[in-house]
């Protein structure tokens, strides 16, 4: 009996395990034909050892759950493929625009940040800084009362061994250009230059009449020794520079005739002033005294100019006087003349050849 028993429990084996297999042969078919597999009894679940149907429930599958074994995954149409393809380009293409917005938005932030790093100060701070900055490098400019005012000047020099030589103002980072005239204003050839001092002289081409001195320091003393063709005495000058006004323009007026001076149409002359006389040269300078009292004068342009100090008058004009005869005359390098006179009320006058007839006029107008 026993013997019976054993010998049905191993038929009964058998036969689930014969199942089994089918099943598992059988399972990738049944899958692509969307059937369920068969439910297995409780004697055969018992005999292979397999949990119950409610244990095998919690997990969901009413087949057999062997570990390892996946089941075969089920075949999609083309339409879902192409689904699928385009649900993940999709995704990806959505995935890149993401990681481009946010690498542009750290750049931004990045910029931000470092520009606040760099330049932390708003458009006016920045504006109200360079003013200060100005206005410090301005007021730190030499010399100590700002920008040198430039001048002109036209100074008769004196060849007597007693004499001071003239002063030239000069200034650091200004040229000083120095004319040299005779009395009747043309120019007069410059042979040798000779300067002490910490200058820089440059003379122009070989024969002319000028010479250009820059200082090389901003507060500096010296002098300039000019030699001049047929003069044998030379022209001596002192330099200083530092000051709060300089000479643009420095015409010296050798009260000789030179070289290439011109014989005058009509020459008289008195005892008094000459050539290179004060009063005369700050006329010829457009810088008359206080007391000279203006005077209106017709026919010519407005270069012409005259004025009265006491029984003299004295005309600034570019054009040559022929009448009336003048008592002393005084010219600069840019070609205008001094004239003195006597009371004189109609002035003949030559301008290139031509006669003009110019008519003074006696007014309470003062400069």
């Amino acid at each position: 009996m026993r013997l019976l028993q054993g010998k049905k429990q191993s038929f009964f084996a058998a036969a689930a395990l014969s199942a089994v297999v089918g099943i598992l042969l059988a399972g990738p078919f049944v899958a692509q034909a969307e059937e369920k597999p068969p439910a297995l009894s409780a004697a055969v679940r018992a005999a292979l050892g397999m949990p119950s149907k409610e244990k095998a429930g919690a997990e969901g599958a009413d087949g057999i759950n062997l570990p390892g074994v996946n089941r075969a995954p089920a075949i999609l149409s083309a339409e879902e493929e192409l689904e699928l393809q385009r649900q993940a380009e999709e995704v990806a293409s959505e995935a890149a625009a993401e990681m481009e917005r946010q690498e542009r938005e750290y750049i931004e932030d990045s910029y931000k940040r470092a520009s606040q790093g760099l330049l932390p100060l708003s458009t006016n701070q920045v504006r109200d800084f360079m003013q200060r900055l100005e206005n410090t490098q301005e007021s730190a400019y030499p010399p100590s009362t700002g920008a040198p005012k430039g001048e002109i000047r036209v100074v008769g020099l004196s060849l007597d061994p007693g004499g001071a030589p003239p002063q030239i103002n000069l200034a650091a980072g200004y040229v000083t250009t120095i004319d040299i005239v005779d009395q009747t204003g043309e120019p007069w050839p410059i042979l040798d230059v000779g300067v002490g001092g910490n200058f820089e002289v440059t003379p122009t081409q070989a024969g002319s009449h000028v010479v250009r001195v820059v200082p090389l320091t901003r507060v500096g003393k010296g002098n300039l020794s000019i030699l001049l063709k047929d003069l044998s005495t030379p022209v001596i000058f002192r330099l200083s520079s530092g000051g709060s006004t300089f000479h643009m323009r420095y015409d010296a007026r050798v009260p000789r005739l030179g070289p290439n001076a011109k014989t005058p149409l009509i020459e008289y002359r008195r005892a008094g002033p000459v050539a290179g006389e004060a009063l005369i040269s700050m006329i010829l300078e457009n810088a008359p005294p206080k007391e000279a009292k203006r005077l209106k004068i017709g026919g010519v342009n407005a270069q012409t100019k005259a004025w009265q100090v006491g029984q003299s008058v004295y005309v600034r004009t570019p054009l040559t006087l022929l009448s009336p005869a003048w008592n002393a005359s005084a010219s600069s390098a840019d070609g205008m003349t001094v004239y003195e006179i006597g009371n004189a009320p109609v002035l003949l006058m030559s301008d290139n050849g031509a006669m003009v007839r110019a008519r003074l006029m006696r007014e309470d107008t003062h400069d």
